[in-house]
């Protein structure tokens, strides 16, 4: 228990250095705004229809647009660009504890951290509809004529798309609204992970440039029409369904990405250079 503990103070200690951070504060900042816009562009098209949505219809729909995931993940990389959250005091409380109980809490940092982003946007997304919305399972109007658009006019005229009929046919808005939350939370913690663990090789800059690299490149292969070779369709739940598997395949998937990971980063803990890292 006492090892347990050790690892939850570490973790502790990072929130309360971090929630000060004015790089934080800016990224939360920035991803509610850019997740903002497009929440926007939904209200407006809703306001026009003269209809109620359901309350989780909003995160649904504008996480499924194909630009959300690309501005949203700009957000949560200023908040995890510090990674690996190395500072002075980092060789004392290796002193006092080990490498590798402070392995786990950067890595309990990462997922804590990546649940209250994911939260926070779908807390904005559910204000945002809550005085002209409704709660239960069923879809609304203004929703299924979103994606029934096969002609694309109010995608045009909103700038904002749903075509994915797939999960309304199989899910209700409940179970969609809890898998999309999985999905970029996931995606999050990966991306997170994958940061921590190239910080860990090469210095922090180079780390950053990867995973931005592989954003883009994901952004870029889902513009193509090959979604399925996308690292960031993957966050999408509609990419699953088309795949006749369902979501928990990309969930386990998600999942088994994050575990390789953590190995690597154990393995990678013993060769660091605290001292000489936070110097730099």
């Amino acid at each position: 228990m006492d090892k347990v503990k050790q690892v939850f103070c570490i973790t502790q200690n990072i929130f309360l250095e971090e929630q000060t951070s004015r790089r934080v504060i800016m990224g939360y900042i920035l991803g509610i705004a850019l997740f903002g816009y497009w929440l926007n562009n939904f209200v407006r098209y809703v306001w026009d229809t003269g209809e109620p949505v359901n309350i989780l219809e909003a995160f649904i729909v504008v996480e499924h647009h194909d630009k959300t995931i690309l501005f949203l993940a700009l957000g949560w990389l200023l908040i995890i660009s510090d990674a690996p959250f190395i500072k002075r005091n980092t060789y004392l409380i290796l002193c006092r504890s080990s490498r590798r109980k402070w392995n786990i809490a950067m890595w309990q940092y990462i997922m804590i951290q990546a649940f209250l982003y994911t939260a926070c946007i779908a807390t904005v997304s559910i204000i945002a509809c809550i005085f002209s919305g409704f709660s239960g399972s069923i879809w609304s109007s203004p929703v299924y004529d979103l994606a029934m658009d096969k002609g694309n006019n109010l995608g045009v005229k909103y700038n904002m798309t749903f075509g994915w009929t797939n999960i309304m046919e199989n899910m209700t808005v409940p179970q969609a609204f809890a898998v999309t939350f999985i999905f970029l939370f996931l995606y999050l913690a990966v991306l997170g992970n994958l940061l921590y663990v190239c910080s860990l090789l090469l210095k922090e800059i180079y780390g950053i440039l990867i995973v931005f690299g592989i954003q883009i490149s994901g952004y870029l292969l889902q513009q193509e029409g090959l979604g399925k070779f996308s690292f960031m369709a993957k966050a999408i739940p509609g990419y699953s369904y088309d795949e006749n598997s369902g979501p928990w395949k990309t969930v386990c998937w998600f999942m088994g990405v994050v575990l390789i990971l953590t190995v690597i980063s154990s393995c990678l803990i013993g060769r660091i250079d605290f001292m000489d890292t936070a110097e730099e």
